[in-house]
């Protein structure tokens, strides 16, 4: 029963792994390169979520701020589609 398990473990990981790999190869980039794009765009998007949910309690504030990340963040990710096109 552990064999079966570790078996099983081994194989989910080896496809995570084939995966990971033809996502890097498919948006050219390195495992460095796509994970610095990815944890800053994320970044992005909680600083955006938290700007709007403090406009959405105060509206007079930061009026623009969280739309104007989320525009940053579609044309990055839109440039970024086109380059590996």
């Amino acid at each position: 029963m552990e064999i079966v398990h570790i078996t099983s473990m081994v194989k989910s990981m080896k496809t995570i792994l084939k995966k990971s790999n033809e996502h890097l190869q498919e948006n050219k980039m390195t495992y460095s390169e796509h994970f610095f794009f990815a944890y800053s765009h994320g970044i992005t998007c909680i600083l955006a979520g938290l700007y709007l949910i403090i406009h959405s309690v105060v509206p007079g504030v930061l009026a623009s701020t969280g739309s104007k990340l989320v525009t940053k963040l579609n044309k990055s990710f839109t440039d970024h589609s086109r380059k590996n096109s």
